[in-house]
């Protein structure tokens, strides 16, 4: 006789892409206190990195290097980075996230003290080299924990709010720091940054938590059967075109931290005081843009709008067009166009950091968002550490030719067709409803079995 007893199964964990919102879920104060806080972080996470541009000229004069040199250093806190990120996505989803930021910072800040007391070439590139391995999770964690209290027709803005740390890093702090190394030394700099960890720090422990959209709000467990085979996420086009788009956008980054404040000093002609101060000016456009897509693509999201349009199609387009103006720099002289195109291109290729993250997550189980979006900064962080040397190779070469301030505008118009074909990928390739529902059946075949 065969019993009528239906054994019990595992309930699913639907993607973002298929899970219905609840609006019961939704917090919005305590959603907005994190994510101002997780601003805070990539806030810090980016003067970090921005400290090194800061003090290209007086650090490589009083320390002896070439332009090439340096610009090896600036790779060297991206060549750990996505290492890291790639050996963080193993445990990612085991981890609490709030104890993992508040250790990556921490450590980051520590990292910043030796180059104040004792700096030389080597203990820069040392630093640097494991300031890149802690730092090299940040984003991914950062950018889950805000997910776990947005649900995924309102992360657009949100993320660019985070994307915006950057940019007010720029704004608020590059010409503090500015006047800071020009009144008393480079190495105050890095003091500087430091102190900010470690107010951001305290501050984190008591008010960091998980919110109702995470793994735990959701339901979801860790266990096999509710986790999609790795496999099958990253061979979709989401995945492929998410890489290419963040590898153009993180070396457009990288280089601009590295070298646009000596390109205002060597082909702008501008004072060191000034172009520190002029550092963010690029930053004012990419706010405007991201708050504005970011919030425009929740919008059209809520109204019924396929993400497959509003995130993929759009925001290649825009990485794209920002590439474009990039690519222009060489037809233009004086220093107001230059500017403006700086402006517009650089303001228009960050847009896409609007639409990637949400992008990629809505595709995934809620449980796997911090290691696939971990695999996906890994990889794209690989492919874009060799931005720096890359230009610094260009750079030395014009210097050698007695046409640095060409160089410098080389630089930026080679950002900007690499810029063309990443927005391009992600515009060909980004379909999240396609790629959510292929990863749910996999998904759902793999706890059949």
């Amino acid at each position: 006789m065969v019993s009528e007893r239906v054994p019990p199964q595992q309930e699913p964990a639907t993607t973002d892409s298929t899970a219905a919102t609840n609006p019961e879920k939704h917090r919005p104060v305590m959603a907005w206190a994190v994510t101002l806080m997780l601003l805070g972080c990539t806030l810090i996470a980016y003067l970090d990195k921005a400290i090194l541009g800061l003090v290209a000229q007086p650090a490589m004069a009083d320390l002896g290097l070439s332009a090439a040199e340096f610009g090896s250093i600036s790779s060297a806190a991206g060549l750990l980075g996505p290492a890291a990120a790639l050996l963080y996505s193993f445990v990612a989803d085991r981890l609490p996230i709030k104890a993992t930021l508040f250790t990556l910072v921490v450590v980051w800040s520590l990292l910043q003290l030796p180059i104040f007391f004792a700096a030389s070439g080597g203990l820069l590139l040392a630093t640097r080299f494991i300031l890149g391995a802690a730092e090299g999770p940040t984003g991914p964690v950062a950018h889950a924990a805000a997910y776990s209290w947005w649900p995924d027709e309102r992360r657009g803005f949100p993320t660019a709010l985070l994307t915006t740390g950057a940019s007010l890093g720029k704004l608020l702090f590059a010409p503090l720091l500015a006047l800071m190394i020009a009144a008393w030394s480079w190495e105050a700099g890095f003091l500087a940054v430091a102190l900010l960890g470690f107010a951001w720090a305290p501050a984190w422990f008591f008010l960091g938590r998980e919110g109702p959209y995470g793994q735990a709000g959701t339901g979801t467990v860790t266990q096999t059967g509710s986790r999609a085979p790795i496999g099958t996420i990253l061979l979709t086009g989401t995945f492929v075109g998410y890489v290419a788009a963040f590898t153009a956008s993180s070396m457009l980054v990288v280089v601009v931290l590295t070298w646009l404040p000596s390109y205002f000093q060597e082909a702008l002609g501008f004072s060191a005081v000034t172009a520190g101060s002029l550092f963010g000016v690029p930053s004012i456009s990419a706010m405007v843009f991201l708050y504005l897509y970011g919030g425009w693509s929740d919008r059209r999201l809520r109204k019924g709008a396929t993400s497959r349009i509003v995130r993929g199609i759009w925001g290649g387009g825009l990485l794209a067009l920002g590439g474009v103006f990039l690519a222009a720099l060489p037809l233009v002289s004086g220093a107001v166009l230059p500017m403006a195109l700086l402006m517009m291109g650089y303001g228009l290729a960050m847009t896409v950091h609007a639409v990637a993250n949400p992008a990629l997550v809505q595709i995934v189980p809620p449980g796997q968002r911090t290691s696939v979006l971990s695999i996906g900064v890994a990889v794209a962080g690989f492919l874009a550490a060799a931005g720096p040397w890359v230009t610094g190779v260009v750079l030395d070469a014009a210097r050698s030719a007695g046409s640095l301030a060409e160089g410098y505008t080389n630089v930026f118009m080679l950002m900007g067709g690499i810029a063309i074909a990443g927005g391009a990928l992600f515009a060909l390739l980004v379909n999240p409803e396609r790629d959510g529902a292929k990863v749910e059946a996999a998904r759902v075949a793999r706890a059949a079995r």
